[in-house]
């Protein structure tokens, strides 16, 4: 594990390698998706470097409480059990609008819960977790202000406790034309719901607004297709970035009089377009990883 101050701090989540889907207790309700989201979150666990948790939280310590905002299918939740020496002494609760992927079974000590983060979460949750993570979910919260958001999740956190926050650029480097497409679309989706596209870059001053301490912050860059070095994620990784480009089109086509360079044409063939281009070509998306501490209560 890196911690805050870029020094390495002996940790068995420090090179812990993804285990596989479908072990540790977790059935998934959806295979397919389950997939989708797997092949994404390793592409991003491999461009930090295997790192799952950033800032230095002691994982050996039991009867830490972790939630994770936004959690899908829980993949991320799982991968981190899966590096925790006795992760049974520990609570980890997953939330999400959305309950359709929330896992058919899991290990007793994991909970699964709808929450919609554009609203305030429960009093009794307030300052009770030792962990608050919430990855690649915060524009979903919008007409909602994205720093009231933030300051809600925030408000989770126990004194002495963490947040890890992890969201896109939306910003191409050394990408192709039809990737730049798929960010014209997105940031044109993101500016109509309200929620901007800048966002990523504003976390770190929105959190240390809130009142957290010891923020730091780093860019990483998830490679996709050809881009990708390693055999076993380069084909996946052009596919599965491909494949969410039905989604997005899809909800694109649902906007009244949204603002984007795309046509239709391009539109209904972005998707075959973009896994060509990332097989040939590749592309790299950065991704921006914010975490801060709330001060402890004998703290100044």
């Amino acid at each position: 594990m890196v911690t805050a101050d870029n020094t390495t701090a002996p940790h068995p989540v420090a090179d812990s390698k993804p285990p596989k889907p479908g072990f540790d207790g977790f059935v998934p309700a959806d295979d397919a998706e389950a997939e989708r989201l797997w092949m994404q979150h390793i592409v991003l666990i491999d461009a930090l470097d295997n790192r799952i948790v950033c800032p230095p939280l002691d994982l050996t310590v039991p009867g830490l409480k972790i939630l994770e905002s936004g959690t899908a299918d829980g993949h991320w939740l799982r991968h981190l059990r899966s590096c925790i020496p006795n992760p049974e002494r520990n609570t980890y609760i997953g939330t999400d609008l959305n309950p359709r992927l929330f896992p058919t079974s899991v290990p007793k000590d994991c909970q699964f819960c709808i929450h919609n983060i554009s609203e305030p979460w429960p009093e009794k949750e307030h300052r009770m977790f030792d962990l608050v993570h919430q990855r690649l979910t915060l524009p979903g919260g919008a007409p909602t202000p994205l720093q009231q958001i933030v300051r809600q999740l925030f408000d989770l956190v126990k004194p002495g406790g963490w947040i890890q926050l992890v969201e896109a650029e939306q910003i191409g480097l050394e990408s192709g034309p039809v990737f730049d497409e798929f960010l014209d679309l997105v940031r044109a989706v993101f500016d109509k719901t309200g929620a901007g596209w800048h966002y990523a870059e504003r976390m770190k001053g929105w959190l240390e607004e809130a009142g957290a301490v010891d923020l730091d912050e780093v860019t990483v860059k998830m490679a996709f297709g050809k881009k990708n070095q390693k055999e076993e994620l380069n084909e996946g990784s052009a596919r599965i970035t491909a494949q969410a480009m039905k989604g997005l089109v899809m909800h694109a086509k649902m906007m009244k009089d949204l603002k984007t360079n795309l046509n239709v044409e391009q539109l209904d063939t972005l998707e075959e377009r973009l896994l060509k281009e990332l097989t040939e070509l590749g592309a790299y998306y950065p991704i921006r990883i914010v975490w801060g501490r709330k001060k402890r209560e004998n703290e100044g």
